[in-house]
């Protein structure tokens, strides 16, 4: 779990979640393909599992609490190379734009954050215990009744949602956002080098 920063776009906001680039498939970041991108890159024997587990965790976050989505991207990152078991990488939110960073910073949110997250791990296990169907954005959404379906009508006022959650991140967490978010450059974890 990892909280984004960037000096690109200071209004840059959301989450998204990283699984490994399965082998033969490009980067969610390649802007161009090349023989590299498509080439025998080494995967993972749980790339599967590691799309199925962001998938899971992806949703669980997404219905419970209300953030800008980033969407689920794939990646090479040191961090999720040569792993046995299946791995995410979780950007919580930017700690560089000035809302999110308080956001990040109340510890119910964080708490509530982590229990999303739980919540998603959970919804995985049950998909191979108990091969049901994995849960999406709605189902949680229904479960916990909480979390309007789309929090801000056509002009921009706020819909109804549970007081709780307002008291908990704040009216502003529900207001459309003001300029649209891109993603920033990444080359650190990318690039760094594998440590036995």
């Amino acid at each position: 779990i990892h909280f984004n920063a960037t000096s690109d776009n200071p209004n840059a906001t959301g989450f998204e979640i990283f699984s490994f680039t399965p082998r033969g498939a490009p980067s969610t970041s390649d802007t161009a393909l090349t023989s590299t991108s498509y080439g025998m890159q080494p995967g993972s024997a749980v790339d599967a599992q590691s799309m199925a587990l962001s998938a899971c965790i992806y949703h669980s976050v997404l219905g419970h609490i209300p953030e800008y989505d980033r969407g689920i991207k794939r990646a090479r990152f040191a961090v999720l190379r040569l792993t046995k078991v299946p791995a995410v990488l979780i950007e919580g939110g930017f700690l560089t734009e000035r809302g999110e960073c308080k956001l990040i910073a109340n510890k119910d949110w964080r708490g509530k954050l982590a229990g999303a997250i739980g919540m998603g791990i959970e919804n995985y296990r049950t998909l191979a215990v108990k091969k049901q169907p994995p849960m999406l954005v709605a189902d949680y959404r229904k479960q916990t009744k909480s979390v309007p379906i789309e929090p801000v009508n056509q002009e921009g006022q706020m819909k109804e949602a549970d007081a709780s959650l307002i008291n908990l991140v704040g009216k502003s967490a529900f207001a459309s956002p003001r300029q649209t978010s891109t993603p920033s450059k990444r080359s650190s974890l990318e690039s760094a080098p594998i440590v036995p």
